[in-house]
């Protein structure tokens, strides 16, 4: 689902002294040359105004990387994602995180331990900054999971991906894809047991997941619900993150032989830890 190339990672740098301006550059293992990036967006508050530098643990001799780092374009360009040094405020998570949506690539995702990253300069005071708009990054990242729709099956104009508090209207279905009819996917009961977007934000893998859907390779766990249309929680595809998607995407997306997706009905109230210990098992968690 996204470019995360943090284990390849050897150094890199970005700059957000220009405001609505990200750049900089990465160096890689597995890539002979720089890849520079030219984004537009900030970073969020705490190092909002100032340049960070960061080291990886990536090795110049691993044979994996280049076959991994392989179609990586040199030159990216795009929208910052979440970009963040972890420190107060904490918007968004308590370690370094580097996001980018780029036309190039896609999602580029990096995490990062706190001794890895070096902020250069004096950040923009946070009382003379407003926080990351949840709703914008929530678009960014439902134009990013249209594309994901389309790869099992729903044509690019039925993908429909919303985020934030005002989704877009679902497309008209008069040629409904082909098919049997899929089963409920979200019951009364679990409509009242899903939490309120946000509300778990600063959790971590001590976030818990309500309701588990599944169709061929995928697999989406709720953890929120904006009571209309938007999920927040964990996706996995290619990989496992975290992310939103909605509900009416997920009634009309089909795979294999038009089969539609499915709610599980054993699936009971489970920490994201426990899905996905490897996304979590390193990081700080949160007490909140």
């Amino acid at each position: 689902m996204a470019w995360r190339p943090t284990q390849y990672l050897l150094e890199g740098e970005l700059d957000n002294t220009q405001p609505g301006k990200v750049t900089g550059w990465m160096r890689f293992a597995g890539m002979n040359r720089k890849v520079t990036f030219d984004l537009k967006g900030n970073f969020h508050r705490d190092i909002r105004g100032a340049k960070i530098r960061f080291k990886g643990n990536g090795n110049h001799d691993d044979v994996k990387a280049s076959s991994y780092m392989d179609g990586l374009a040199d030159r990216q360009t795009g929208k910052v994602g979440d970009i963040t040094a972890g420190l107060p405020p904490q918007d968004y998570v308590s370690y370094p995180y580097v996001e980018a949506f780029t036309d190039q690539n896609g999602r580029i995702v990096l995490e990062l331990a706190p001794e890895q990253i070096e902020v250069i300069g004096t950040p923009i005071p946070t009382c003379e900054s407003d926080p990351i708009s949840r709703q914008e990054q929530a678009a960014n990242m439902a134009e990013f999971l249209v594309g994901l729709a389309t790869e099992i099956g729903v044509p690019a104009e039925r993908a429909v991906c919303v985020g934030g508090h005002d989704p877009a209207p679902a497309t008209p279905r008069d040629n409904p894809s082909p098919g049997p009819k899929g089963m409920k996917l979200l019951t009364k009961a679990s409509r009242k047991q899903l939490p309120p977007l946000y509300s778990q934000d600063g959790k971590g893998g001590e976030a818990v997941a309500y309701v588990k859907f599944f169709l061929g390779g995928y697999t989406w766990w709720a953890t929120e619900f904006d009571g209309q249309d938007t999920f927040f929680g964990l996706v996995e595809g290619h990989e496992k993150e975290l992310g939103y998607f909605s509900l009416s995407e997920l009634q009309s997306v089909r795979g294999p032989m038009g089969l539609p997706a499915e709610r599980d009905l054993h699936f009971h109230p489970t920490k994201l830890s426990e899905i996905a210990p490897e996304l979590f098992a390193a990081r700080p968690q949160s007490s909140a």
